[in-house]
């Protein structure tokens, strides 16, 4: 039977090897080491264990993965040829190890038993270093997954392989993000290696300045206490608002009567994008997902569904509904995008193929939710019948519809029937909007846009009239329409 025994030669000091790990490697079985550059290597000669280094795949590859990929490989056909192996690597084989993970998958493809044998880890010396306990919380993160993997500001953070400056500067500046840049962090380097042991505390914002990061570094972030930080943090706050002892006003509030908020909150997003005003959108997206959270929360109180439930649901849904970015990147087709789009979402709500290929595009327009104001229902309902052909062809063809309309709004007033009137009224509305959706633009946006532009004339009119010492009362509509052209040029 072939066999990988799996060893850890610890962080850093020969007295973190332990005896079993030591008796492994001075058996006669071939030592294989991930690398030499760690600090046991001296002993590792004076006790004359013989190996070989896998160190010469770093620098005949061009990734870390590739690295890893040809060790495994080594290893895999080494042992097939061999009866017992050794495979040691710095630290605990289970802790940050890639090439064990790959080595544990291989093996067992390849019908290679295999032993782990526990080490001393670098988080325990760190640990030891900090003089901190574990069991209060702490996350560890790889440098290398910060983005995938970010830290939460209210439990203390170890992140591991900050290995030289460059990493340090981008790890700064995705940290910077999340916690203020004058917090204080701690830099340990060369932890458990007795007399080279060095803990810094700098501010975050000083974290690539440190000439003396190397290999053997990482960085510690303590927690910040009784702080509301990030999206848990936002949850939390909303629990307590919600709690008992929070606040009598949140706690009166029901998903119906938040509606109005929502939607409120919702156009004040649009006009910071209509303003550019950047830092005002920062603020507004944030009441736009406080909404969100509030109705989680009170669906959780009900045991309905929870944030997590809403977060997760639609992450499915992204991936579902994008096959050519998760699923088969090759068969990406621009211009099928949206139908594709069109075919999963129906698919989800349970419609047969049959139905897909003759979908029943009125069913369609029916379900476009009726709280929507009634210019982007009507954009809808033509984008939808557009997706059959039933369209103009180009805006200007639509346009014409617009004279057709208004002649026919005319004809009705002058028959003085109100029921024909309203009707050819919303047919002219109607045919607005399609004018516009053929022009690309989003009638509520630039009907908003028109209304502004009114309201900013009206004001010069009154600035007009306060000039001459009068109100807009004092005018006739002559007068009114000739104040009005007047701001028109002002």
């Amino acid at each position: 039977m072939h066999h990988i025994d799996i060893v850890g030669l610890g962080p850093g000091s020969p007295g973190q090897i332990t005896l079993e790990t030591l008796t492994l490697l001075k058996d006669a079985s071939p030592n294989f080491f991930r690398t030499t550059i760690h600090p046991v290597m001296d002993f590792i000669r004076q006790e004359a264990i013989t190996y070989q280094s896998f160190d010469c795949y770093y620098e005949q590859e061009n990734s870390f993965e590739a690295v890893y990929d040809q060790i495994v490989a080594t290893l895999i056909e080494t042992a097939k040829t061999n009866e017992k192996l050794v495979y040691a690597v710095p630290g605990n084989p289970l802790f940050g190890e890639k090439t064990v993970e790959k080595l544990i998958v291989a093996a067992k493809a390849a019908g290679i038993s295999y032993r782990i044998y526990p080490g001393v880890s670098f988080v325990d010396v760190t640990l030891n270093s900090l003089e901190a306990d574990p069991i209060n919380g702490l996350k560890i993160i790889d440098a290398f997954d910060l983005f995938k993997n970010p830290p939460d500001p209210r439990i203390g953070t170890l992140v591991t392989q900050v290995y030289d400056r460059h990493m340090a500067s981008e790890l700064k500046l995705q940290l910077m993000e999340i916690y203020d840049p004058e917090k204080r962090v701690v830099l340990l380097i060369n932890s458990g290696i007795p007399g080279a042991e060095k803990s810094m505390e700098v501010y975050l914002y000083e974290l690539d300045r440190i000439d003396d990061i190397n290999h053997l570094t990482s960085l510690f972030i303590p927690a910040e206490i009784d702080v509301y930080q990030g999206f848990q943090g936002t949850v939390e706050l909303m629990k307590a608002l919600r709690a008992k002892e929070g606040c009598s006003w949140d706690r009166s509030q029901s998903h119906e009567s938040l509606r109005s908020y929502l939607l409120e909150e919702s156009y004040e997003v649009l006009e910071a994008i209509d303003n550019q005003d950047w830092d005002n959108l920062a603020e507004e997206l944030g009441d736009v997902l406080f909404q969100i959270v509030f109705h989680a929360e009170i669906a959780s109180e009900a045991g309905r569904f929870n944030i997590n439930q809403v977060i997760a649901g639609i992450n499915e849904k992204m991936i579902r509904r994008h096959p050519h970015v998760f699923i088969d990147k090759a068969s990406f087709d621009p211009d099928q995008v949206e139908t594709n789009w069109d075919a999963i979402k129906r698919l989800e709500k349970g419609e047969s193929i049959a139905a897909q290929e003759n979908p029943g595009l009125a069913s369609e327009m029916k379900k476009i939710p009726k709280a929507l104001p009634a210019l982007m229902e009507a954009y809808k309902v033509q984008k939808k019948a557009a997706k059959v052909g039933f369209d103009w062809p180009e805006p200007t063809a639509a346009l014409e519809k617009i004279d057709e309309e208004t002649l026919e709004l005319r004809a009705a007033m002058a028959e003085n029937d109100p029921q024909k009137v309203a009707e050819e009224l919303g047919d002219l509305l109607f045919s607005v909007v399609n004018v516009s959706r053929l022009l690309k633009l989003q009638p509520e946006l630039v009907l908003r846009k028109a209304t502004e532009k009114f309201i900013a004339r009206f004001g010069k009119m009154e600035e007009v009239a306060s000039q001459e010492n009068k109100s807009l009362n004092d005018y006739t509509f002559e007068e009114l329409d000739e104040a009005w052209n007047r701001s028109k040029g002002l």
